[in-house]
């Protein structure tokens, strides 16, 4: 009698114990967070890493409950050894059959990617990554060892997802050589300097007569050794000066402030006289139409309305200041 009640209480134990696994595992399974509360991540499979690696960096991000449930259910599931390569969008309020599923598709496909006027090589980046086309970051380590600002040409593209950094840039710039180089190409002395200027324009000025003007107004200032003053410049120093990651969306480094128009670096037109040493964007036909074909005037200053865009132009420094409070509130 005793050895049954023994038996009993072992067999009860083991219920007990493989209910509370499976309660465990199935608890772990569940999103790691509620849905809406997190914004997606863009999380990468590198060849080479096995289910238990995919696991750890899944849960080192926060995008699982466990690491050792994720591992289970892959092996269970008989997608352990299926997960790809690549770049794919996850969100913790996503659970680990739905990351698995996710993950072992792979991920491939071709993707409509549109690069606006005027964007800089950390909008593209941002721009790719967000699209899966590249790693994050992967065009801002190109760009390290190669002047690639300025010579990546907004389209609208197709790429395919997870590409290899190195061909979409030769995508970029081939479109770049197709479009903007036989125009540059009109003034090849000038083609580097026109270019810089272009891509000024893009920035500040909207419509081809206005930034024909201001085009005038920078070369004029150029001629007489003026500073250019030029804000756009400043929220380029700002993002390439190390204060700012690429995290960091041109938006937010061009809310300037008055210790950013002191900061050292020949980007800062209002500390260096002369243009900045390359392309603070990538300019589009108008700009680039608009460099190669300046406008004289009388004006030497001016300024855009926020209210409606338009650009406001002045013939002498007080008429600037006038402006400046009538138009955006301050001195």
């Amino acid at each position: 009698m005793k050895l049954v009640t023994k038996k009993n209480i072992i067999s009860t134990l083991l219920v007990l114990v493989l209910l509370a696994a499976a309660g465990w595992f199935f608890f772990s399974l569940d999103p790691a967070r509620a849905a809406g509360s997190d914004a997606p991540v863009i999380f990468q499979v590198s060849a080479g890493d096995g289910f238990r690696k995919v696991a750890q960096n899944l849960y080192g991000e926060h995008l699982i409950r466990s690491a050792l449930a994720f591992d289970l259910f892959s092996l269970v599931d008989g997608r352990a050894f299926t997960l790809r390569p690549g770049l794919y969008r996850l969100n913790a309020s996503m659970n680990t059959p739905q990351i698995v599923a996710v993950i072992s598709g792979g991920g491939a496909g071709e993707v409509t990617v549109t690069i606006p006027e005027g964007s800089n090589i950390y909008d593209i980046d941002r721009i790719l990554s967000n699209a899966l086309v590249i790693q994050p970051g992967a065009l801002i380590t190109m760009t390290s060892t190669q002047n690639l600002e300025g010579h990546l040409f907004p389209d609208t593209y197709q790429f395919y997802t997870n590409s290899n950094v190195a061909d979409v840039v030769k995508e970029l710039t081939n479109n770049f050589n197709l479009k903007a180089g036989p125009l540059l190409g009109a003034d090849p002395a000038h083609a580097e300097r026109n270019l810089i200027i272009a891509s000024i324009l893009e920035k500040e000025v909207r419509g081809l007569e206005d930034q024909e003007l201001v085009a005038g107004i920078m070369l004029k200032r150029l001629s007489l050794g003026i500073p250019l003053d030029i804000d756009a410049t400043v929220c380029y120093a700002k993002l390439v000066s190390g204060s700012s990651s690429v995290q960091v969306s041109s938006a937010q480094a061009c809310s300037l402030t008055a210790l950013d128009f002191k900061i050292n670096s020949p980007y800062n037109t209002y500390l260096y006289k002369g243009l900045p040493p390359g392309p603070i964007g990538n300019p589009g036909i108008s700009a680039i139409t608009a460099a190669l074909h300046p406008q004289s005037s009388p004006y030497f200053y001016y300024l855009s309305d926020p209210a409606t865009g338009k650009t406001i132009f002045a013939k002498t420094l007080d008429e600037q200041n006038q402006n400046r409070v009538k138009y955006l509130g301050s001195n």
